[in-house]
């Protein structure tokens, strides 16, 4: 794939988000958004994403006051047996996180919102991810040699042992959907 040359704003901290759109060649500029991660009582956890996305675009535009070059904003949430999953508190929590899931199934949904030129598109993608079993130690060795406070869900996909399989995009579950990113950027100008 050719690479992208196109500057764009990141309203992101993550290393992650960085890594996968500086791969596909973007230069980059970061603003951290400064949002509540609130959503209305009762919206469905697949939506809360999206509807994060958006609010971090609204408090990264309110910033900025410009939109010549594309903005990106992006959230995403582990879903594990009708429970949403966001960045464990402290080391236990991770644990107790990593050991319900483990040699189970759930979710993750990467909601993204895009802006240039006054238009906005908002989309996200799931994915399945299954664990394989593993052991007490084997969780506690993970959360000492890495840094799972700072992911949803207490881990991340690049690294964690207990990783089986992902049914969709493995990047998505990194925290960035980038081939339909990638898609949307190159095709921007032909949507009117």
């Amino acid at each position: 794939m050719e690479s992208l040359a196109v500057k764009l704003i990141l309203g992101s901290q993550s290393p992650r988000r960085q890594e996968l759109l500086q791969r596909e060649g973007f230069d980059l500029e970061l603003i951290a958004p400064d949002i509540d991660e609130v959503f209305p009582e009762g919206m469905s956890y697949f939506e809360v994403p999206e509807y994060l996305s958006v609010q971090k675009m609204n408090a990264v535009y309110a910033i900025l006051n410009q939109d010549n070059d594309f903005i990106l904003c992006a959230d995403t949430v582990v879903i594990f047996n009708d429970i949403l999953l966001g960045k464990p508190d402290n080391l236990l929590h991770a644990f107790e996180i990593l050991k319900a899931m483990n040699g189970n199934e759930h979710y993750v949904v990467t909601g993204v919102t895009i802006r240039k030129d006054n238009r906005l598109l908002s989309f996200s993608e799931k994915a399945t991810v299954k664990f394989k079993v593993l052991s007490d130690a084997e969780i506690l060795n993970y959360i000492q040699t890495s840094n799972p406070l700072d992911k949803a869900g207490a881990y991340n996909i690049q690294d964690y042992p207990g990783f089986d399989k992902a049914i969709g995009a493995f990047e998505n579950v990194m925290g960035l959907p980038i081939k339909r990113v990638v898609e949307e950027v190159k095709n921007w100008d032909i949507v009117s």
